[in-house]
């Protein structure tokens, strides 16, 4: 059941009303996205080199798993996968950083 803080894509009356939603949304999936960075720069001190940090075959199965989850959640599997390789991407070069450090 929604709060009275919260509105369904279809309850909403205004744009004011979606952008709020859209907004309270991206509060919530920036923390997601920063503790998935935590996760994600967590496993360069169990990598045994910088060239280990970019595992293809792995990326190649959250992509497959992000677009199952998308379909399954009646979304659109090609933008969270374009989402998630860019999102990929850019902590796979943060986690060689850090990894560069340890």
């Amino acid at each position: 059941m929604n709060s009275p803080a919260t509105r369904t894509p279809a309850a909403c009356e205004s744009l004011d009303h979606v952008r709020a939603e859209i907004d309270r949304l991206d509060r919530a999936i920036v923390q997601l996205l920063v503790e998935r960075g935590h996760y994600v720069l967590a496993a360069a001190r169990f990598k045994p080199s910088v060239e280990a940090v970019h595992a293809p075959a792995r990326v190649e199965q959250v992509i497959a798993n992000v677009r199952r989850q998308a379909e399954e959640a009646g979304g659109l599997p090609d933008v969270v996968e374009r989402g998630y390789r860019t999102l990929i991407e850019a902590y796979t070069e943060a986690e060689r950083e850090r990894h560069a450090r340890l």
